[in-house]
């Protein structure tokens, strides 16, 4: 039984980044070249950020070199992404529950990689007595605690707010309540597990230092074994769900609105363009002459909706 417990951490780990790498490829292989937003400020504009600018307002911008400050998008991004900013600013309550569930996992991730690296760190002769490593267990230790206590909280806070919101509750699936139910249980088993051991830090640690060096060796705690055993589901559970917006995120939200690259730029669009105006047209508006699918988006694009009509 123990080693099958190490070769599902073996299997867990390798599944999740598997999936994550097909997940992503199909996504961008089945993609169409998306509409363009035209929402502004675009973070990658550098100083025209502040005002909303974009590098169109130059003169004959077509024929010069186009600058990008990656700086402002990763800035962006880690806003985002550490903060949730876009839910502060236009849902308010549903940060306050969203936000300390998201928090207990980057601590619990976070504190994850510390792990890993104290882990490692033992394979390379320090010892787990030292002062370093005493001062980082301690940390670890707390990084826990809280991050247990944020994700059982916030996540059922989640779930009574989908469950009594009117608008959310519409569009909240057993699914989505399952997802957050695993994370709630998780962190739960984490709390035991915490409450039961002298220290979390060494179990953990002593775990990936076993996985490292393929020494299968059986956990001491049952609680943090259970917990381990929910945290495989999850590595391989996160990527088939929409808890993939973990990783996925940028594709479908922060490229899309961001992506403000013109055609004149972008070798690839320009391939993907002609085949894109050959798709038919399915529907009609004001604007839009079609709608039954006889026309292209070519036959579109250069014709006049609002000329008069031969009888």
């Amino acid at each position: 039984m123990t080693t099958l417990f190490y070769l599902l951490a073996y299997l867990a780990t390798a599944g999740f980044f598997c999936l994550v790498f097909l997940k992503a490829r199909a996504y961008l292989r089945a993609s169409p070249l998306h509409v363009r937003w035209e929402l502004y400020p675009v973070p990658h504009e550098g100083a025209k950020t502040a005002y909303g600018g974009s590098f169109m307002e130059e003169k004959d911008w077509w024929t010069k070199p186009r600058h990008i400050s990656y700086f402002g998008d990763i800035k962006a991004l880690v806003t985002e992404v550490l903060l949730l900013h876009a839910t502060f600013e236009h849902n308010i309550k549903l940060w306050f529950r969203s936000y300390p569930f998201h928090f207990g996992l980057y601590m619990l991730m976070g504190g994850t990689i510390i792990v890993l690296l104290s882990a490692v760190a033992r394979i390379f002769g320090l010892s787990p007595d030292s002062g370093l490593m005493v001062l980082v267990g301690n940390v670890i230790n707390a990084v826990v605690l809280v991050g247990s206590l944020c994700i059982i909280g916030g996540g059922i806070a989640l779930i009574h707010r989908r469950m009594t919101d009117e608008g959310l509750n519409k569009y909240t699936t057993p699914e989505m309540y399952f997802n957050i139910g695993v994370f709630v249980f998780f962190g739960i088993l984490g709390l035991f597990a915490w409450i039961d051991a002298s220290s979390f830090f060494t179990l953990a640690c002593g775990f990936l230092h076993n996985l490292l060096t393929f020494n299968f060796e059986p956990q001491p705690s049952t609680w943090f074994a259970l917990h381990l055993l929910v945290g495989f589901f999850l590595l391989i559970w996160i990527p088939s769900t929409q808890m993939a917006h973990l990783f996925m995120k940028y594709f479908t939200y922060h490229d899309i609105r961001w992506g403000d690259e013109p055609t004149t730029y972008n070798e690839r669009n320009k391939s993907i363009i002609p085949n894109a105006l050959k798709y038919a047209v399915t529907w009609s508006s004001k604007h839009v002459t079609g709608g039954t699918g006889s026309k292209t988006w070519l036959e579109v694009a250069t014709s006049n909706p609002a000329a008069p009509k031969n009888d």
